[in-house]
Order: structure tokens, then sequence, then C-alpha cells
């Protein structure tokens, strides 16, 4: 689709289509420089030079896809010790019997835990481990008949906090918890429900601020995910490729660009094979129960109840203000998933808070070439502060 519009283009140029919001006007200066180019051609050249591009960039984009199914890596990742489980969730255990301090790790629970140890190369767990920290991961798994009424609640009340409690007897110290994405929000209601067993908070890329600040956008987007709901009504969840769908919109034209250029890429290279693993995470996706994506797409997007201290969870209202310990907010300033207003209203609503703006890409931040000396080692040196 995204192709073919480029004869869509070719109508405006040759205004047989009206200007409108969803047809943008060509420039006259930009209308001149290509009337320019091709003038004199025969009248036909041009579309048929445009459908002859339009079949080769498509040819491309499936090869790439090709290739990407054809691929056969093995991924090496170890399977971690399981030191606490309840219904679906897991509490895996990175620190390899090092010791170190302990941290509590929240991913998302709209994607696999493991892009936060996507290969031996590029794993933010086993990089914390070498520094000399002790980090604890939540796998929640897929959600099955345990979960299948769950809302966020029970998610923070019967495994977040059992698995809190677990760590700080296991290790006997209070643990850093780190929440990336989702998996942030998540970690600061925990915080603001088990203050006295945590150290310091740290948040990734965590969005508050589902409006980001009434950005018309946003909102729009907000009232546009409602629609949702009678599908999730109609099937009992939130489907993960609906999720995959939703995440691919943000940059229509992704897909394309990446499978193009991984068509040419050697397959034996560590770009090849982050690029094939990545994928394989992101095929991996997690289903939202019933209730969790109505108080994601109602409660959150739609109402912006986190920003306006309107969330609760187990009768306590989840608002920063009572979140007082030391907290460091990772914020990035090219992040489509949870764009920078969205976090920085936390971090900006939190009395003790440190915030640090990165360049990185929200997934960027925990699998690209810049990740560990952009992202980690500032994470890593700021907890370090903590504890000294």
């Amino acid at each position: 689709m995204t192709l073919q519009s480029s004869k869509l283009g070719l109508g405006i140029l040759q205004d047989k289509l009206p200007s409108s919001k969803l047809v943008p006007k060509i420039p006259e200066t930009m209308k001149a420089q290509i009337a320019s180019k091709i003038a004199g051609s025969d009248p036909l050249e041009f579309p048929q030079a445009i459908d002859r591009a339009i079949a080769r960039r498509f040819s491309f984009y499936q090869e790439g896809i090709k290739k990407y199914q054809n691929a056969n890596f093995v991924n090496s990742r170890n399977e971690m010790p399981v030191v606490w489980s309840q219904g679906s969730a897991s509490l895996l255990d990175y620190s390899e019997a090092r010791g170190g301090y302990p941290l509590f790790i929240i991913p998302s629970l709209v994607n696999r835990y493991y892009i936060l140890d996507l290969m031996q190369e590029k794993s933010f767990l086993r990089w914390l481990a070498g520094e000399g920290w002790a980090p604890y991961v939540m796998d929640w798994g897929q959600p099955d008949l345990a979960e299948r009424d769950f809302g966020l609640e029970d998610y923070i009340v019967q495994y977040l906090q059992p698995a809190l409690d677990n760590i700080v007897e296991q290790c006997g110290q209070k643990p850093n918890v780190v929440g990336y994405c989702m998996g942030g929000t998540l970690a600061t209601a925990l915080t603001v429900l088990s203050q006295p067993k945590i150290r310091s908070l740290v948040l990734i890329a965590s969005p508050w601020d589902f409006h980001e600040d009434e950005d018309e956008r946003a909102m729009q987007q907000g009232k546009w995910l409602q629609c949702l709901m009678p599908l999730v009504q109609s099937i009992g969840h939130l489907p993960s490729e609906i999720l995959q769908g939703l995440f691919a919109s943000l940059d229509p034209t992704l897909s394309l660009r990446k499978f193009s250029r991984f068509r040419s890429l050697d397959e034996n290279t560590e770009q090849a094979k982050t690029f094939v693993y990545l994928e394989d995470w992101l095929n991996d996706g997690v289903p939202l129960t019933h209730r969790v994506a109505k108080e994601c797409l109602l409660e959150w997007y739609g109402e912006n109840l986190t920003k306006k201290g309107l969330w609760s969870i187990a009768g306590e209202a989840i608002t920063l203000d009572r979140v007082q310990l030391p907290t460091l907010s990772v914020v990035s300033d090219n992040d489509r998933i949870v764009p920078k207003a969205s976090s920085l209203a936390a971090a900006e609503l939190i009395a003790n808070s440190t915030v640090v703006r990165i360049s990185l890409g929200h997934i960027g931040m925990m699998v690209s070439r810049g990740a560990q000396s952009k992202s980690w080692i500032l994470v890593s040196d700021w907890m370090k502060q903590i504890i000294a």
C-alpha cells in the first residue's frame, strides 16, 4: 500500500487529484523540478518507471522476508535457574552464583522478557551480572488458565509482590527495582505498595502520561484504541498480532526498509544474526488478558488515569508524590513506542528523581551497538552511587 501510494503522488503532481488533509499539496517548486526532469519524455515513460520501481522494491522486500524465514540460526541463550514461580510467571536468577547486590528487573507484559537477554553478545542481564550485580528478572510467560481473569492489580499483588519478598528473603537486602517499558509503570505501583522493601527505582522508557502533555495525536490515538474493545470482549483477550500491528503503525515503512536491508546482509555476520533473533522476539508476542487490555486501552490510553493521579491498586492511589526513593528515569528522545513526553512526566513528578536523556530508540537502548555505552553503563553507574 505504501509503495502503491506513489501513484497517488503522481496524480497530485499532474493536478488530477485535489489536495486535502489526506492528500497533501505538493509545493510548486517541487512540481517544477520534477517537470524539468521529465520534460520531452514520452508521457507514459514516467508512470511506467514508477511501476518498475514499485515492483523492484516490493521484490526486495519479499526476498528479505523469505531470507528471514529460511534462516536457521539457533539462539544459544542458556536457561537460567527459576527461584520462584506462580501460575505462568517465573523469577529467573541471572546472578550466575556470583553474588552481588540484587536487582529486581520487571519487563513489559506485552513482550517476552528476553529482549533483555537477546543473545550472548547482546544481553543487558548478563552484562549486569558481569558488572557485579545480581539480576533477577520476571518472566511473565504466556497467560494461561491461572491468569485468565487477571487485571493489572493481580499481576502486581499476586506476582510482583511475592517475587520481591523472595528476593529480599534470599539476598537479605532491599533490591534496586528496574522497570523497562510497561514494566516501569508496574514497577512504580510496586514501589508505592512495597516501598520499605526497595532500595531505589529505575524507570527505562516507561510510560506515565499517555496523552503526552495533551498532544492531539496522542489523544486521538487513545480514542482510536478504545475501538478495539469489542474485539477483546468477543474473543476474551487482546491478541499479540493486533499489538504488533499497533506498533507497526507507528512507522508504516519500517518493515519495508528493514527486510529490504536484511536481503543484502551476509548471513554469517553479527548484524544478520541480531536481526533474526530480534524478529523472532517480535514474533513471540504475548496476548493481554481481557481485564488488562481494558485497563490499558480505556484507563491508561483513554482516560490517562496515571497522569491524573486516579490509578489505584489494592485500594492504594498510585501517585508519584508517594515515591520517596531515589529514582532514575532513562528517557529516549527518539522513542516512537514511549515518546519522551510520556516518560518525562513521571520523572518530573517524583521528588528524588534523576533524569538521563539518550538518543537510542525504544528497542535500541537494549540491543543496539550503542546500548552498552549509551544506556547500560549509565544505569549501572547510577545504581552504584545509590548503594555506595
